[in-house]
């Protein structure tokens, strides 16, 4: 049988969607071929059949020192043993260096990529994409300031390393991308790239796919987000957003799910005793599976993301189970939605009239209305990740280069 290698820095459950993704198309790969993982998680979730190989030198997460490691590691007897013994060497994540030494042994590449790493520093691409095209090296610097200034100083010194990135995934022979949008973004800054790729959603849990809504929702129209005060994620937005919809009386419940710093909490506090309309409950960091069980409480999916998303997983996930997202209009996210009904809750990335205008329009749906709509999110998600399709597509990239 087939060997195919799998080189990845983080596995789930340490990580999110990406590292999901990565477990679940591992469960698909192991029933047709022979599958090794070398990571750098000490506890992975394991799958039957799979050989799972710890790696020290994949245990750092900074990319410079990350590729660095992997470059000691391609240079180890014991990993040139594995990857002379595989057919198809499969990088998920970042451990881009493996490619050219892989390649010089002849074997066949095939990267998946869950971001923008190959042009953008910080994986991440400002929406919208049309706007941020010719500045998102200056985009990448801006963000990184904001968060310290040891991220700035990092950012301005190692801003070109997504270059390097770019030119290692271009000696790749497949590269997989999760979504049209993401795939059309990266086309169009790395065109060298555009045959290579191949469109693939990310499979999502039996659990998830299969589960039925269960919606328990009592009379107050309440509202989830998931993205703790991260920019990016679109908090600033939802904050002042929160704050005006309290000046208007309206009442709802806002949960809040994820990491906030003393400032925002002391902020998020004051807008709960401000106006007494709103109950704004922070339950700050939370596992997957608290999150799944918010949703049945949850009226709506508030997300106000400012980043062209390649495919996220809390909008999938919401509406496979019945939570109508309110989600600004970036990356993948009409892709997903297609012509459901709920499209009428889309807004305008970064545009908070925009969104205080639909999350209002939505506290006045009746729940009848709402469990209505969840049922057209859940056939919408059934529809468009199709079990057989994407498992098709998926054993088809690593089939061509094994027969």
């Amino acid at each position: 049988m087939s060997l195919v290698l799998v080189v990845t820095e983080r596995y789930w459950p340490d990580g999110s969607g990406g590292e999901l993704a990565t477990h679940l198309i591992l469960d698909i790969l192991r029933k047709r071929f022979d599958v090794t993982v070398v990571i750098g998680t000490k506890n992975p979730s394991e799958l039957p059949s799979v050989r799972y190989v710890y790696e020290p030198l994949l245990s750092k997460r900074e990319k410079p020192i990350l590729w660095l490691k992997t470059l000691r590691l391609v240079h180890t007897q014991r990993f040139q043993k594995l990857i002379r013994k595989s057919d198809v060497v499969y990088i998920p994540r970042f451990a881009f260096p493996i490619i050219s030494y892989a390649k010089k042994l002849g074997k066949k590449v095939v990267v998946h990529l869950h971001d923008y790493i190959p042009i953008s520093y910080t994986a991440t691409v400002l929406a919208p994409y049309e706007e941020h095209k010719r500045r998102i090296t200056l985009d990448n610097i801006r963000l990184e300031c904001m968060k310290s200034h040891k991220h700035c100083i990092g950012a301005s010194l190692l801003w070109w390393l997504s270059k390097l990135a770019r030119k290692q995934i271009s000696q790749a022979d497949k590269i997989i991308c999760v979504s049209k949008r993401q795939a059309e973004i990266i086309a169009d800054q790395a065109p060298e790239l555009r045959d290579k790729i191949e469109v693939v959603y990310n499979p999502l849990p039996p659990e998830i796919v299969n589960a039925e809504p269960r919606k328990k929702l009592d009379d107050t129209p309440t509202f989830l987000y998931v993205g703790g005060d991260s920019y990016v994620k679109g908090f600033h937005t939802l904050l002042k957003a929160v704050k005006e919809l309290g000046k208007q009386k309206v009442k709802a419940r806002i949960i809040l799910a994820g990491e906030y710093g003393d400032d925002n909490l002391k902020t998020l506090n004051e807008l709960r005793s401000r106006y007494p309309g709103l109950e704004v409950s922070v339950l700050g960091r939370v596992s997957h599976d608290e999150v799944l069980k918010l949703y049945e409480k949850a009226w709506g999916l508030v997300f106000p993301s400012s980043v062209e998303e390649p495919l996220p997983y809390a909008v999938v996930e919401a509406m496979a189970l019945g939570t109508i997202p309110i989600a600004s209009s970036v990356g993948s996210v009409p892709e997903i939605i297609g012509d459901c009904p709920v499209k009428k809750f889309l807004f305008k990335p970064g545009s908070i009239g925009d969104l205080i205008e639909k999350l209002k329009i939505f506290t006045l749906q009746s729940k009848e209305s709402i469990l209505g709509l969840a049922m057209e999110c859940k056939n919408r998600i059934v529809e468009l990740f199709n079990k057989e399709n994407i498992e098709r597509k998926i054993v088809e990239v690593f089939k061509e280069f094994l027969n």
